[in-house]
C-alpha cells in the first residue's frame, strides 16, 4: 500500500515538473504574444508599455541565466566525465604495465646467472636430462658389453686353466711313465751286465 502511494507521489511530481518546465518555455513565447496582443497599435507600429517590456526582459534573462547555468552544469559534468574517462584510462594503463611486469617477473626465471623465460628453461633443462639419460644408457651399455667380455675372459682363463693343468697332469704322468721305462731299462741292463 505504501509503494502504491509512493509510486503515485511520484508520478504526480514528475508530472507537475515537466508540466512547469514546458509552461517556462511555453510561457515565454505566450507572454511575447500575450504582450503583442495587449499591446496598442499606432499607425502600423505597436506601443508596448515599458513595464511590460521590462518584465518581459526579466523573464527572459532569468530564462536565459537558467540555460546558461544548465550549459555550465551540463560541461562540467562533461569535463568531469572526460577527466575521469583519462583517470580510468591512466589507471587501466598502469594496470596492463603492471600486470605484463607481473608476467614478465613470472615467466622469466635466473638460470646460472642469466635471466630467461621458463620455455627456454625447460628446453635447456629436458636437454640436459636428455643427455644425462643417454651418457647414463651409454655407460651402462659400455658396463654391461665390459662384463660380458669379463665373463667371457674368466671362462676362457678357466678353460685355458684346465687345459694347462690337464696339460701338466699328462706330462707328468709321461714323465712319470718315462721314468719308470728308463727305471726298467737300466734295470735290465743293469741285469745283462751281471
Amino acid at each position: 500500500m505504501k509503494f502504491k502511494l509512493l509510486v503515485i507521489f511520484s508520478i504526480i511530481v514528475l508530472g507537475v515538473h515537466f508540466n512547469t518546465s514546458a509552461q517556462d518555455e511555453a510561457t515565454l513565447s505566450d507572454q511575447y504574444q500575450n504582450m503583442i496582443e495587449s499591446s496598442e497599435t499606432f499607425e502600423k507600429y505597436k506601443v508596448i508599455p515599458i513595464t511590460k517590456v521590462n518584465a518581459f526582459g526579466d523573464i527572459l534573462s532569468d530564462s536565459i541565466n537558467s540555460l546558461n547555468q544548465k550549459v555550465t552544469s551540463s560541461q562540467n559534468a562533461k569535463s568531469k566525465a572526460e577527466r575521469e574517462r583519462d583517470e580510468a584510462k591512466s589507471q587501466m594503463n598502469d594496470l596492463n604495465n603492471k600486470l605484463e611486469e607481473a608476467q614478465n617477473a613470472v615467466d622469466e626465471m635466473p638460470f646460472f646467472g642469466m635471466s630467461m623465460t621458463k620455455v627456454t628453461y625447460n628446453v635447456i633443462m629436458w636437454s640436459i636430462v636428455i643427455i644425462l639419460l643417454a651418457g647414463l644408457v651409454i655407460v651402462y651399455i659400455m658396463f654391461l658389453n665390459s662384463f660380458r667380455l669379463t665373463r667371457q675372459a674368466k671362462k676362457d682363463k678357466e678353460l685355458v686353466d684346465q687345459e694347462i693343468e690337464d696339460l701338466r697332469k699328462r706330462s707328468h704322468d709321461k714323465q712319470v711313465k718315462i721314468k719308470r721305462e728308463l727305471q726298467t731299462a737300466l734295470n735290465k741292463l743293469e741285469e745283462y751286465k751281471r
